[in-house]
């Protein structure tokens, strides 16, 4: 019982500890967007359009903040439940209990179904820029990625049923 509680309070603390880290992280964004809004452009300055496209990125981030701070607390709860139903993977694996790899196959479903919804609402919010189309790109891929990982997965839990079945035709 002592160790329970002691294991869900470290839980609950490690949650508090990285949603003040996901806050600090959307404060220095605005800190860095308003430096940006402070420095007036100067002629000879080669890194100009550099300057103007993350000023323009960041604007277009600061308008849908709230927005932004939603989508990051739904990745980091799809974090948190990654890591559970992955060791609940690895101990499945182990102990040939194939009940245990079912949960991983839906949290890369879930995750799949994620990436794709941020993706194309990355494209519908933040429209076409370079930048936005490349991190949905990359955002594809990491789906495709997903997507074979739950199907090894699900090899896995096949060859795990036809262990069981040849078992327990060989007990007979």
């Amino acid at each position: 019982m002592c160790i329970t509680s002691l294991i869900s309070s470290l839980a609950l603390a490690g949650i508090v500890v990285m949603f003040t880290l996901l806050g600090i992280g959307t404060n220095t964004l605005k800190a860095v967007h308003n430096q940006l809004d402070q420095q007036p452009p100067s002629e000879d300055d080669d890194y100009t359009d550099v300057r103007e496209e993350a000023k323009n990125i960041l604007e277009m981030v600061m308008d849908h903040i709230e927005t932004v701070k939603i989508v990051l607390y739904i990745l980091l709860g799809l974090v948190l439940l990654c890591v559970i139903t992955s060791s609940m993977l690895i101990h499945g694996v182990r102990r040939n209990r194939r009940g245990l790899l079912v949960p991983y196959i839906f949290q890369e479903i879930l995750n799949v179904i994620a990436l794709v919804a941020i993706s194309i609402w990355g494209l519908v919010i933040f429209g076409t820029q370079y930048q936005i189309v490349s991190s949905v790109i990359g955002l594809f891929i990491g789906a495709f990625i997903h997507c074979y990982f739950a199907l090894v997965v699900f090899s896995q839990y096949q060859a795990l049923g036809l262990i069981r079945m040849h078992e327990e035709i060989s007990m007979k």
